[in-house]
């Protein structure tokens, strides 16, 4: 039997078992004709494919039952460093988005802290404004205190006991206190002359005034007055700083009083 023959039974084999498998590609070659050489050709190559892939037998080495190409399951899936490398990225990815969080939720909680500290000043400083320009007369005042006649009550003319308001900041403990006289005390004249702040800082120790706790978190009150005379002052003015934790607010007020 010719080479040739034996190339063309071949060829005929692969054809019937691609074509068995829905294959129709082996067919292309006959465009040409059995006597124009193109199936040797197609022969050539689909041996060639075989022997280069598998060796020997073209139609049993690296082909399944239907001709398809056999391929190894190593090619399937990830490798070992391929993981590691998707873990790395993984991880990164995931340090990222909770670094992203945690800045989103140190922002929101600062905006929180700042707006309740700025409510906390306002109020108190509406708080003082309003105590000042209640009262009847304005005693003394320095950083750190005031002290007021809230009202002349018994139509005197001078100040007694029972109509003493101090207020003032422990720059100990941060706390802003207003004292006011205890019910029942007895009451005492004083003359407009006298240290204001010497008798109500007398009048707490002794337990005459007790105190009602305004604020903490207060770490300062300057206060500062039109005139060098107290009980001569048309203006007081005052500069509060509330602090919480790393964050600090600082109000300014000024406030008129009764001639």
């Amino acid at each position: 039997m010719s080479e040739r023959v034996k190339d063309f039974m071949r060829w005929a084999r692969v054809c019937w078992v691609r074509v068995t498998c829905g294959d129709t590609r082996p067919f292309a070659a006959l465009r040409g004709g059995v006597g124009g050489g193109a199936v040797p050709v197609l022969v050539e190559r689909v041996a060639g494919r075989d022997l280069r892939r598998g060796g020997g037998d073209s139609l049993n080495r690296g082909y399944d039952g239907c001709g398809v190409e056999r391929r190894s399951g190593r090619g399937v899936g990830l490798t070992l460093v391929e993981m590691l490398m998707a873990l790395a990225i993984t991880a990164l990815i995931g340090a990222a988005i909770a670094s992203m969080l945690s800045a989103v939720t140190y922002g929101t909680n600062s905006s929180k802290d700042i707006r309740s500290l700025v409510v906390k000043n306002k109020t108190l400083s509406s708080r003082i404004t309003a105590a000042v320009r209640g009262s009847g007369q304005l005693l003394d005042a320095a950083d750190g205190y005031v002290v007021l006649w809230t009202k002349d009550l018994n139509d005197s003319g001078v100040p007694d006991l029972l109509e003493l308001q101090r207020i003032e900041l422990d720059s100990v403990t941060n706390e802003l206190t207003s004292y006011t006289p205890v019910s029942g005390t007895a009451d005492v004249v004083y003359a407009l002359t006298d240290d204001f702040d010497a008798v109500t800082a007398a009048l707490i120790g002794s337990g005459d005034l007790e105190g009602a706790l305004w604020a903490t978190g207060v770490t300062r009150w300057d206060v500062a007055v039109d005139d060098a005379d107290p009980l001569e002052a048309g203006l007081m003015s005052f500069q509060l700083t509330l602090d919480a934790g790393s964050l600090s607010d600082v109000s300014v007020c000024a406030v008129s009083l009764r001639d």
